[in-house]
């Protein structure tokens, strides 16, 4: 019978090699565990809400402040969202993405719904900043920017919400700066969805490289009768 012995150091990368490879082989079963891709795509409406400035706005504040900021402002601006049908994903920093699983269908009632919660969503404001200074907190601005298109719709191992992927989420966030705070924009895909909506009155927005560079129009939003 034939013994390899190893020394200290042959066993330590012997051992080492394997430690990396156990570590290799779970890491990617975490990850074909982590999303489970639906073979379809979905044509959804999508939103995201985003905070201007609150990065220099909450620097200085204590931890306890900052976490009460965000949770007015996020479970305020979700609760709305759901009151139109729509479902919140998640939200990442100072934003919430979400969609509207009613647009699917293509009837035009359910893109009355997104353009009336955006709407809904832009008249919070003074709702919000009243919670704020309950507790001593400053102001908060937010933009929201919506888009239709075709989504990616994948099955999270570790969340009950499907989380969704795409570029009409990408634009939908790309976009979202060109709103002024409490304002709405929305891109080419949701517009011809809606321009024949007589109570909205759409406006351009141009000369943005980005969009221009891919024949992509994002376009303003307002209530007429708010013009």
């Amino acid at each position: 019978m034939l013994v390899w012995i190893l020394s200290k150091d042959q066993y330590r990368t012997h051992t080492s090699d394997a430690a990396g490879q156990n570590h290799e082989e779970k890491e990617k079963q975490q990850i074909d565990l982590l999303l489970e891709f639906f073979k379809s795509t979905r044509n959804y409406c999508v939103g995201i809400v985003d905070i201007v400035g609150s990065t220099t706005v909450t620097m200085k504040m204590p931890i306890e402040k900052v976490s009460l900021y965000y949770s007015i402002f996020l479970n305020g601006i979700a609760e709305t969202i759901r009151k139109y049908g729509a479902i919140v994903v998640k939200n990442v920093g100072d934003s919430l993405l979400y969609y509207f699983p009613k647009t699917e269908s293509g009837d035009p009632e359910s893109f009355k719904d997104v353009l009336g919660c955006s709407i809904a969503m832009s008249r919070m404001e003074p709702e919000l900043n009243a919670r704020m200074q309950q507790f001593g907190l400053p102001d908060v601005k937010f933009r929201i920017s919506c888009d239709y298109g075709a989504v990616i719709v994948a099955k999270m191992s570790t969340s009950s919400v499907n989380d969704i992927f795409g570029t009409s989420v990408n634009l939908c966030a790309k976009m979202n700066s060109l709103a002024p705070p409490g304002g709405i924009v929305i891109g080419k895909g949701l517009y011809d969805k809606v321009k024949s909506f007589d109570d909205y009155h759409f406006s351009e927005i141009k000369n943005v490289p980005l969009f221009v560079d891919n024949d992509y129009s994002v376009y303003s939003v307002s209530l007429k009768n708010d013009s």
